[in-house]
């Protein structure tokens, strides 16, 4: 998890720093040549019109004294003490008030973990805009959408992969682009996303690296906070006691409550029970087929949930955050394809090395799939 600590101490002066000559937000066409560089203290006491589709980015002001208070320390907390213009197009009134919120209304507090969330989403802006695709390495995707407008991520983890210092990056990709889809996936006020991890064909041998874990308990605890509803586990083996004993510890109590292990029959009732008959049957059939000899292979990452005319009204003039949602059916590259043929006629415990992808140097495969 290296290059992901944050720094903590205030930068006083930061707030006083004035851009000048800065276009308003959506003013002209030179806007979109600026660096987006300015300290969130004088963006948001400055009325700025509704941003037009040019601007693409502008954040809805914020009016709560304690979200622009957690803002204007957050941002201090920033590398050079500033917001970049991608990392203030997601400080919503909803977004911010997930920390404020979740630290009894402390700005201080709040602050300090919405900084953090903030770099990481810095960090990994390409993949998460749709600027860049990621190298698709596992079964972890959007799979449905509730009738309750929550979305559902399904993982597979009998198709799971050792991580290695070559390929753990392209994991922790794969899981940000899958979590950012999911984002964009919440209708009808949905807070957050369920989660399901399919554990059928669990080996312990292929998930001894925590890189993965760890990157994926940061996403939940600090860039999407508060933002898993539910945790589904399926069909969980003896062998997933010893990974779960790791696991467990590092969730706050909140999120271990969230979490159940059920069968996979349970599951689809409970699926039908929250999300209605339509995405219990799209999460059984899917299962089903991971538990046959190919596994389901015709996948769509990150999401196979398409939008539909009004969403794709919302978005529009906002190319850059369509992209995610209105990505063509992507396959798994060809090393992690391998990786299932062999896997499904090798013994368990044959040499992971075997069944370990070598990173496509273009990128994975694109199929459309029927």
């Amino acid at each position: 998890m290296a290059g992901l600590g944050f720094p903590t101490l205030l930068n006083p002066l930061s707030c006083c720093s004035v851009r000048c000559g800065r276009p308003e937000w959506g003013a002209s066409s030179k806007d979109d040549e600026w660096d987006g560089l300015e300290p969130a203290g004088s963006a948001l006491k400055r009325h700025c019109r509704k941003p037009t589709p040019a601007a693409g980015l502008a954040p809805a002001l914020l009016q709560d004294p304690g979200h622009m208070e957690t803002l204007r320390l957050a941002e201090q907390l920033l590398p050079n003490g500033l917001l970049t213009r991608w990392q203030r197009s997601w400080c919503t009134p909803e977004n911010v008030n997930r920390y404020y919120k979740g630290r009894g209304g402390n700005p201080a507090a709040a602050a300090a973990i919405l900084a953090q969330a903030l770099q990481w989403r810095e960090e990994y802006r390409d993949v998460l805009s749709g600027e860049r695709e990621p190298s698709w390495q596992v079964d972890f995707r959007v799979l449905a959408r509730g009738d309750d407008g929550f979305p559902i991520i399904y993982g597979c983890l009998r198709f799971s992969v050792p991580a290695t210092p070559l390929n753990t990056r392209h994991i922790v990709e794969h899981m940000a682009a899958v979590m950012e889809a999911a984002n964009r996936a919440r209708r009808q006020g949905a807070f957050g996303a369920d989660h399901i991890y399919d554990l059928h064909g669990f080996r312990l041998t292929d998930n001894l690296n925590p890189a993965p874990l760890l990157a994926l308990v940061k996403m939940v605890s600090q860039a999407y906070r508060d933002g898993l509803r539910r945790a589904i586990l399926v069909d969980a083996p003896c062998s997933f006691t010893l990974f779960w004993r790791v696991a467990a510890p590092l969730l706050s109590e909140n999120t271990r409550k969230k979490v159940c292990f059920v069968s996979r029959e349970a599951a689809v009732e409970l699926v039908a029970c929250e999300s209605g008959p339509q995405a219990s049957t799209i999460v059984d059939r899917v299962m089903t087929l991971n538990r046959g000899v190919e596994g389901c292979i015709a996948s769509s990452f990150p999401s196979e949930v398409r939008d539909d005319d009004a969403d794709a009204a919302e978005h529009e003039g906002h190319p850059m955050l369509r992209k995610l949602s209105h990505q063509p059916t992507r396959t798994l590259s060809s090393g992690v394809q391998s990786v299932r043929k062999e896997s499904s006629r090798k013994p368990w415990f044959f040499c992971c090395r075997r069944r370990r992808p070598e990173p496509s140097p273009h990128g994975s495969r694109i199929e459309h799939v029927n």
